[in-house]
């Protein structure tokens, strides 16, 4: 192509081409992505939510099942091992009858209270609050009339859902000597129950 050629072509451009190259370029502006902001929000709930679920499973439950201070059957035999042998190993006569009778209720007596030992607690529920057993008893002088009496009872392995519940009988009197203790008499004993 010579200049002459070259000439006549621009010659033949319109004047609107001309000036639009002349004029400064407009930057196409792009649309905002919002999907970012709301995967950002979304790990973010995550994170939080799976804080909370760990927190939940790692936390002690606030109706836990407590064991007794009774010692269990195998940690009893492990104390006196001689013993148990000495009462398998001897013959029986007729005037040991009222004697192993006598072991013989000691023994279902100390049996069942090892095997209340690995399940839930003695509890009661007064006033909305559930009361566990201390492990021992205590000394008390009932100075006034008891607050109350134990009207309703639920099984041994179960918490008391209403007042006046508990999972030990019902009949027994107490008596409120704090606002985190209560005392039960059971049996002419006297226990403290405690709120947790």
């Amino acid at each position: 192509m010579t200049e002459r050629e070259l000439f006549e072509a621009i010659g033949h451009l319109d004047d609107d081409l001309i000036l639009a190259a002349d004029a400064p370029v407009k930057k196409r502006r792009r649309p905002p992505v919002y999907w970012r902001s709301l995967a950002a929000a979304a790990a973010c709930a995550c994170i939080f939510l799976g804080g909370i679920t760990v927190w939940q499973r790692s936390a002690i439950p606030r109706d836990a099942v407590m064991l007794s201070a009774q010692p269990s059957e195998a940690a009893a035999a492990e104390a006196a091992p001689d013993e148990a042998m000495a009462d398998t190993a001897a013959p029986q006569t007729a005037g040991d009858a009222e004697a192993n009778e006598g072991a013989a209720a000691q023994s279902a007596q100390d049996t069942a209270e090892s095997s209340t030992a690995l399940g839930v607690a003695r509890c009661v529920q007064l006033d909305g609050v559930r009361y566990f057993e201390s492990p021992a008893q205590i000394d008390f002088a009932a100075n006034r009339d008891p607050d109350g009496v134990i009207a309703d009872s639920v099984a041994r392995d179960a918490f008391p859902e209403t007042d006046g519940c508990s999972n030990f009988g019902a009949g027994y009197s107490y008596w409120i000597s704090s606002e985190k203790a209560v005392i039960v008499e059971i049996d002419g004993e006297y226990w403290q129950f405690t709120a947790n």
